[in-house]
């Protein structure tokens, strides 16, 4: 892979970007369980559309975010210098285009509404980065909103929207908890936004970040008792995503960075607990 290929590929975050698929397939799972085969085409092409959908997005935030990313993040590719900000715009807008072509293909045997969720998705996004991203602590909502359709969607694939309330809220608070503590790292850059640090200060935004992820842990135990809308494998695998929560909980005052990044783990296994939860 060449250096700028690279860059490309790293613009897009993979790792974010595979959360963002792993979700859909998740939703679409827990809907269908061992009945799965029967919307393969579906739920693939749901997946593919996801992974790039989202990576078209982090590419779009980090084009309208160079002149921040300066101070906070100078290693990432635009203000690195390995890739121009038009470029980054270009690929941005081309993965966009790519993902909504394959919606269309997909609404021929998913129906129009899975096309009007990635739609109402892509006017969030450009919402939140053309109107929305200054006023940061009303961004994060925005950003967590973009989950909720990513469980929406994937539960639509497979007919079955049921389980994706809880899904959504779960995973809702974990984003937006996630975006808090970013805006606490990023809180020297954001000299143009208004972020829920500068707002309250950052030790009592970390506290809200801890509240939301406190919550999403009760949330995430509720779902199998006493609601007992996942079985018993969901409940083993997402004590293990917990256990990982709570242990970087204290992270959040020393290191918010390593708490963020250790949450990403955290999240990518509870998503695995929604899928363990549709078999087992």
């Amino acid at each position: 892979m060449t250096g700028k290929a690279q860059a490309l590929f790293t613009l897009g975050r993979p790792f974010t970007s595979l959360l963002g698929a792993v979700a859909i397939f998740a939703a679409s799972f827990v809907g269908s369980g061992t009945k799965i085969g029967t919307y393969g085409l579906e739920v693939t092409l749901a997946v593919v559309i996801g992974y790039i959908f989202t990576s078209a997005s982090n590419a779009l935030n980090d084009y309208f975010d160079r002149d921040v990313d300066r101070v906070n993040h100078p290693e990432r590719p635009i203000p690195s210098g390995k890739i121009t900000a038009k470029t980054a715009l270009t690929f941005s807008s081309m993965l966009f285009a790519v993902s909504m072509v394959l919606t269309v293909v997909l609404s021929f045997f998913s129906g129009i509404q899975v096309f009007l969720i990635v739609l109402a998705a892509l006017v969030v996004q450009l919402a939140y980065d053309l109107k929305v991203k200054k006023a940061k602590a009303i961004g994060n909502i925005f950003i967590g909103a973009q989950t909720v359709l990513a469980f929406v969607f994937g539960g639509l694939i497979v007919n079955n929207l049921g389980p994706v309330a809880f899904m959504a809220s779960a995973s809702f608070l974990a984003i937006t908890a996630r975006e808090v503590v970013k805006d606490v790292e990023d809180i020297k850059g954001d000299v143009d936004k208004v972020s829920l640090p500068k707002i309250i200060g950052v030790k009592k935004a970390n506290f809200v970040a801890l509240a939301l992820i406190s919550v999403a842990v009760i949330v995430s135990v509720v779902a199998y008792y006493p609601l007992r809308i996942l079985g018993l494998g969901y409940f083993v695998v997402v004590l293990v995503a917990d256990a990982i929560f709570i242990y970087s909980m204290p992270l959040l005052f020393k290191n918010p960075n390593a708490a963020r990044r250790t949450w990403k783990y955290a999240m990518m296994i509870a998503l695995i607990a929604f899928i363990v939860g549709g078999i087992v």
